[in-house]
């Protein structure tokens, strides 16, 4: 009796641990199993992510050219226009520009010289310098620097969205079948491309304008002989004067003989009307 207790006792334990055993393993295995299927999805994840950002480049500035627009503006006299010239002319070639506009104007009391130089914004400064070497006094000396920066770079963000938006287009006017279709897609490629013309031409203008600076120069040479005459305005006035009454005189003249003949008419006409 005894043998067959201690003999049902080892049955029931052999049971509990095989069925404990098992356990374990379909355990391990669910787990292996999980791990399995989520290891490609963990694998793609860190495989996809961007890396963190380092600490230099957490915060990154975009740079831009820095566009500027150079001007300047110089009035002065002197003693010989021609020698001055001259040395403007070739000043403004030895710095690479080149003469825009020449004009002269002879004021009442001075000869005027004007010239307008356009040259490499990176010679402006020698040429300036130049110009303005062994002159004494400016009547007018004004240099300016004007930062385009701000329109250049809008101007560009611009051109790109429209040509963007043109390109959409594009493709929806090779998928379009309907005549109104096509005829409202081209209708908005022509505005998109008449904008983007204009923005091209103002950024051409403003590569223009940045590149090449311009000086605007005027030289004068004073005219004493006309401030005399201008002293002498009284005797010009006695003059003018003189020239009118003898006018008169002569117009006078031309008409004589209507003169004569009213005036013997009045007479007679008197005389008679006097008898009465």
């Amino acid at each position: 009796m005894r043998t067959l207790s201690l003999l049902s006792c080892l049955f029931l334990a052999s049971i509990l641990f095989n069925t404990c055993s098992k356990g374990n393993k379909s355990g391990n295995f669910e787990t292996a199993a999980e791990m399995d299927s989520a290891g490609p999805e963990v694998e793609s994840k860190v495989a996809f992510a961007p890396p963190p950002p380092s600490p230099g480049e957490a915060k990154v500035d975009v740079a831009f050219e820095i566009k500027l627009i150079k001007t300047g503006t110089l009035e002065f006299q002197t003693s010989d226009l021609s020698s001055t010239y001259q040395r403007i002319r070739n000043v403004a070639q030895i710095n690479a520009g080149f003469l825009s506009n020449e004009s002269t104007a002879d004021e009442y009391y001075r000869i005027v010289q004007h010239l307008t130089i356009r040259v490499p914004s990176r010679n402006f400064d020698k040429l300036v310098d130049a110009v303005c070497k062994g002159v004494e006094h400016f009547d007018t000396k004004t240099i300016e620097a004007v930062d385009v920066t701000e329109e250049f770079v809008d101007a560009e963000a611009r051109l790109k969205t429209k040509k963007q938006v043109e390109q959409r287009y594009q493709d929806l006017l090779k998928r379009a079948n309907k005549i109104s279709e096509i005829l409202e897609i081209e209708r908005q490629i022509g505005e998109l491309r008449a904008e983007i013309e204009s923005i091209e031409g103002r950024l051409r203008y403003l590569n223009n304008r940045v590149d090449y600076s311009t000086l605007d120069i005027s030289f004068y040479k004073k005219t004493p002989h006309h401030r005399i005459v201008e002293e002498n305005r009284f005797g010009r006035a006695f003059r003018n004067g003189w020239d009118g009454m003898l006018s008169f005189l002569i117009g006078l003249t031309s008409i004589w003989p209507f003169l004569l003949i009213f005036g013997v008419g009045g007479y007679f006409f008197w005389r008679r009307w006097r008898k009465k």
